[in-house]
C-alpha cells in the first residue's frame, strides 16, 4: 500500500511501540506483516462504520 511518507513514518512508529509492548510482556515480539498488517486490516474490516465516517462517505 502507498502512504505519504509521514503517515508510513506513523504507521511504522504504531509497530515499533506495539512490538516494544510485545516483547517486554514476553510474548516475543510481533511480525510486522504477519500480525501487525493482518491485524490492521481486520481492524478496518471490523469498523467499517467508523472507517466510512473518517472517509466522510454518506450512506
Amino acid at each position: 500500500m502507498y502512504l505519504p511518507e509521514a503517515k508510513a513514518d506513523q504507521l511504522n512508529s504504531l509497530y515499533d511501540r506495539l512490538d516494544g509492548q510485545s516483547k517486554v510482556a514476553g510474548d516475543g515480539g510481533i511480525e510486522k506483516h504477519a500480525d501487525f498488517m493482518e491485524a490492521l486490516v481486520e481492524f478496518a474490516i471490523d469498523h467499517e462504520d467508523e472507517l466510512a465516517d473518517r472517509l466522510e462517505l454518506k450512506e
